[in-house]
């Protein structure tokens, strides 16, 4: 066995020639029991010659134990403009002196519950979710005891801070690029569509806009996406790429008259152009192929991808400062409450992935 090293009160009541209990009431402050001022002085004075710790309950303990640490609450891992963010968000954290611990759900609401359920047993600086959850009133009632900050869509029904991008402003300014590129049967290549599915829904809903702003019907705009069993199906690791090769494939299959794809996002783009490299089509010469994210990959002349920038770096950084900020204001009863909400413009970024209509 290994030498043991923890000052116990047996070893106290050794040193100072007194019995164990003597010692234990001592060092606990046990009420209605009295001793001799010398004797008190002795058992003192021996813990504090041993080095004698007083144990930390273990409910404090519990408590205490992530005070200083923000929670992430990630959909997945797999896809680079979530990982940017957590990225920014460490960054940013351990210069101020916070730990960092990331939770991904898979968007499945059970998940979201569970990982919610977090803040009832210990302590959290806060929390920063980076995608629309489904549990929002159990996200909004613990915003009332600790800093919750959303980061990207932001629901209609949240009731704490929010980073964010209003959707529509990028699917409608790639929208008009192509456009004005002469591009008029556009494919939007998505993962399913749900209720919940707020960032895809605005950004289909942005293309639209503009097609209606610029006098064209909206029904030039086609959907496809895979049901929610086919999804299910793609492994996880790479099913939002999977998605953009299937549902091109799809298209060309289908000998419909398209002439762009828009991904829902980077990765789905990238899906795009390799099911069209395959095929043996060209980009831009064939067809024009754009995303959104402005991942890292997308910048690679390999890649060249025509997408939007949304600030997910800076993002990252705020939600921080938010939590912090939060942590350190007037907590006073009568100091007046507030939600703050940021957003951020989006950029067109334009590459070797878009061109005119031949």
């Amino acid at each position: 066995m290994g030498k043991r090293n923890k000052v116990t009160t047996r070893d106290i009541a050794e040193y100072a020639g007194v019995s164990q209990s003597t010692v234990s009431m001592i060092l606990s402050g046990k009420k209605n029991v009295s001793f001799m001022p010398e004797t008190e002085s002795k058992v003192w004075e021996a813990a504090r010659k041993l080095g004698y710790k007083k144990p930390v309950k273990k409910a404090a303990a519990m408590e205490n134990s992530l005070s200083d640490t923000i929670l992430i609450i990630a959909p997945l891992l797999t896809n680079s403009y979530y990982t940017t963010i957590i990225h920014s968000v460490l960054e940013q954290a351990q210069s101020l002196g916070y730990q960092v611990l990331t939770e991904v759900t898979f968007r499945d609401p059970e998940r979201e519950s569970q990982i919610l359920s977090l803040p009832k047993s210990s302590r959290l600086a806060g929390i920063i979710i980076l995608y629309p959850i489904r549990k929002i009133a159990e996200a909004n009632a613990i915003s009332k005891n600790l800093p919750v900050v959303m980061v990207g869509e932001k629901p209609d029904n949240i009731r704490f801070d929010s980073v964010e991008l209003d959707s529509k402003k990028p699917g409608y300014i790639m929208a008009d690029h192509l456009i004005s590129l002469g591009h008029r049967h556009l494919a939007f290549i998505s993962s399913p569509m749900g209720k919940h599915e707020i960032s895809r829904l605005r950004r289909l809903e942005g293309i639209r806009m503009a097609y209606e702003d610029r006098g064209l019907d909206k029904d030039l705009v086609r959907v496809f996406t895979p049901t929610s069993a086919e999804f299910r199906d793609y492994a996880y690791q790479s099913a939002e790429y999977q998605v953009g090769c299937r549902m091109t494939e799809k298209v060309l299959d289908s000998g419909m008259p398209i002439t762009a794809f828009i991904g829902q996002n980077d990765m789905t783009a990238y899906g795009i152009l390799s099911a069209l490299t395959q095929r043996g089509h060209k980009v831009p010469r064939d067809y024009s192929v754009a995303g959104f994210d402005n991942s890292v990959l997308s910048a690679m002349p390999q890649i060249s991808l025509t997408t939007v920038e949304h600030a997910a770096v800076q993002k990252g950084k705020d939600a921080v400062n938010l939590i912090h900020s939060r942590n350190h204001q007037d907590s006073r009863p009568d100091s007046m409450s507030r939600i703050t909400r940021m957003e951020y413009e989006p950029r067109l970024i334009i590459r070797q992935s878009t061109g005119k209509k031949k």
